[in-house]
């Protein structure tokens, strides 16, 4: 906090101040609001000497000549132009020039797709296949041991870490791991994809080795969800879908009782 005699300097943190040694304006955040809005300015800040996308296309048009006058010749020009010269700041530069890492972070990230869409590999070779296996394909090709029997694809994901090969190589992870489910679903029950969601969540939370053993005793993922839900032994994180099949249940009922009582 700023002193009476430091009217005129901005807010800072002695702390952070230190760390930074530069020019700093510490402001306090004080609602989720601000936070949205901060975030967002600085996503959307452009580089400082960086050309706007319209006078790239005013130079692209100006150097187009006769026939190459198309609109694939256009928009192949706009994007070399835009992709062939980057901005990098001085803390980039001097990070890239020391093969420093560009951040540091206490856990892992895992982006664990459920519609068996695949990665590119970064550090494929001639003749190699360009794709790695999904964590999903790796789960369902885990060694047939008692340590891997029961654990659920949310926990294998999070515990260890896998080979390029399916079936090879499974060491534990050093870090914690936050877990990014795409493809994002609405949990609404009343939702038009809310089949996809029990299918998600029942694939998060229940052990398997082919998809099809999630359907051997229901008709639908809905039904198999539910039942798995009034089984208690889920975890405390599929709480809020309980209160929200209690919600559509009682909203079913009530509706039941008006028409009822209009008939």
């Amino acid at each position: 906090m700023r002193g009476r005699c430091a009217a005129t300097l901005n807010g800072y943190n002695p702390v952070q101040l230190s760390a930074w040694r530069a020019n700093v304006d510490m402001q306090m955040i004080v609602s989720r609001r601000r936070v949205i809005n901060y975030c967002a300015k600085y996503a959307t800040k452009p580089e400082p000497q960086s050309k706007a996308l319209k006078s790239v296309y005013g130079n692209v048009l100006k150097s187009l000549k006769g026939d190459d006058a198309s609109a694939l010749k256009v928009v192949q020009k706009v994007i070399i132009s835009s992709v062939g010269e980057r901005d990098f700041s001085a803390q980039k530069k001097c990070h890239l020039l020391l093969q420093l890492p560009m951040f540091r972070a206490s856990r892992d990230f895992v982006v664990l797709s459920l519609d068996y869409s695949q990665q590119l590999d970064d550090y494929f070779e001639e003749n190699e296949c360009v794709t790695v296996h999904s964590p999903l394909e790796r789960y369902c090709a885990r060694p047939v041991t008692p340590e891997f029997a029961n654990p659920t694809l949310l926990q294998f994901v999070q515990r260890f870490k896998t080979s390029r090969k399916v079936g090879e190589g499974l060491t534990c992870k050093k870090k914690h791991v936050v877990v990014i489910v795409r493809p994002c679903i609405s949990p609404d029950p009343q939702g038009p994809n809310y089949e996809q969601y029990c299918r998600q969540k029942r694939m998060l939370y229940q052990p398997f080795r082919k998809i099809e053993q999630l359907l051997s005793t229901c008709y639908t993922h809905a039904d198999a969800y539910l039942t798995y839900l009034r089984s208690n032994t889920f975890p405390a994180t599929l709480a809020d879908d309980i209160l929200r099949l209690e919600a559509a249940e009682r909203e079913n009922s009530n509706s039941n009782t008006e028409e009822v009582s209009l008939k």
